[in-house]
């Protein structure tokens, strides 16, 4: 089952309002706030029905070290890496093998697969998302397409929150990383990465602006704060540490 197959790393994080965004939340800082735009207000219940907190953006944006951050600060969440439970489904085979086996387009359904069967964690499911997840390929030219079946299965249960990042940034994350395979044989990671921008928009419900250089742990209260007002569940005073002294003691990248 997908909850034995990532029994060693799941933990459980916790949840915030949009244009119900609570006041507090528009105060002014003495910096520039992360949270660029949230999506337009389709009534509360829009909101607080959807108890699962869901990370994407582009490879080496940090989306696993902030799921970490949250996860130390949280522990209702359980932590679910899809890449790690598409290995698993695949029998043990990494990420290169699967794509050599089956193509990017077999690839994208077993991804598919695996995110309907995240998808239903009932709440404080922390899903870390590889960087395709909004995306699929065109039957006819093999170009990459929205993905409605993938995004329509993350939203139905979980708030969308996009780690924005300048492609620079992403590039030199991700370089002689093995574990990513070629994306494209004929379009550049920058061509890749300019296609899929308004397709990470148009599935977030909240577009963190993280293209400055923004601290991980900054990031992760924001959007933690954020989760918070929209699931309308308050913090558990006990429970609840500064995420930079859950970074400092838990995290390490």
């Amino acid at each position: 089952s997908i909850r034995m197959a990532v029994s060693l790393s799941l933990r459980p994080v916790v949840p915030i309002q949009l244009s119900g965004i609570p006041p507090q939340t528009h105060k002014t800082l003495n910096r520039k706030p992360l949270i660029t735009r949230c999506k337009e207000d389709k009534g509360k219940e829009f909101w607080t029905s959807r108890r699962n907190l869901v990370l994407i953006g582009g490879r080496g944006c940090g989306k696993s070290s902030i799921a970490r951050r949250l996860l130390a600060t949280d522990k209702r969440f359980t932590l679910l890496g899809l890449d790690e439970l598409i290995v698993y489904e695949a029998g043990g085979k990494d990420i290169p093998e699967i794509v050599q086996e089956r193509g990017w387009s077999g690839f994208r359904d077993l991804e598919y697969e695996v995110v309907a069967k995240a998808s239903s964690v009932p709440e404080f499911g922390l899903l870390d998302c590889g960087g395709g997840v909004c995306v699929d390929l065109q039957t006819s030219s093999g170009k990459e397409i929205f993905s409605d079946r993938k995004v329509g299965a993350l939203r139905k249960s979980g708030l969308v929150v996009y780690i924005q990042r300048d492609i620079n940034y992403l590039l030199g994350r991700i370089q002689g990383d093995s574990n990513r395979p070629d994306l494209s044989a004929s379009l550049s990671f920058t061509e890749i990465m300019k296609a899929r921008e308004p397709f990470y928009i148009e599935a977030a419900d909240l577009v963190v602006d993280a293209r400055g250089k923004k601290k991980k742990s900054e990031i992760a209260t924001e959007v933690l704060t954020w989760f918070y007002n929209n699931v309308e569940e308050p913090r558990v005073e006990s429970k609840w540490y500064s995420v930079w002294r859950a970074n400092k003691a838990n995290c390490h990248s």
